[in-house]
């Protein structure tokens, strides 16, 4: 069964590049995708995706409160931030907002694979004890 993952993402060429390499995976799907928080967060509550990636910067309001609430909604939801914006800066930004984690856009999308998975990972270990 393939992990389902949903992408928010403002830029829509940025967007299919995300979209294109997750689909690519034998283990992963996009399940939905979004370009505002809005948007997102309604998707999200109905379509209930194993893990959610993030821009940090969206165009009509900030991906950390998207991140912030799903947190409130979702306390155990993986949630990967991604920016090519001062990066140091957003990483710390979308942990304290309760990003399970960050990648930087300009980490390509091998690395992105690779820190989602992790993340999986660490929720299947977690639903298993």
């Amino acid at each position: 069964m393939k992990s389902r993952v949903f992408v928010v993402e403002d830029h829509p060429l940025m967007r299919r590049s995300l979209v294109e390499a997750i689909e690519r995976e034998t283990d992963l799907t996009v399940c939905g995708q979004a370009e505002d928080a809005a948007e997102a967060f309604a998707a999200i509550v109905l379509l209930r995706p194993d893990i959610v990636l993030t821009d940090v910067q969206l165009k009509s309001c900030s991906g950390l409160d998207l991140i912030r609430e799903i947190r409130a909604h979702a306390p155990t939801l993986p949630v990967v931030a991604t920016t090519m914006f001062d990066v140091q800066r957003n990483d710390r930004l979308a942990r304290a907002a309760g990003a399970s984690g960050f990648v930087a856009k300009q980490d390509g999308p091998a690395r992105l694979i690779q820190v989602v998975r992790e993340f999986l990972k660490k929720d299947s270990d977690r639903d298993m004890q």
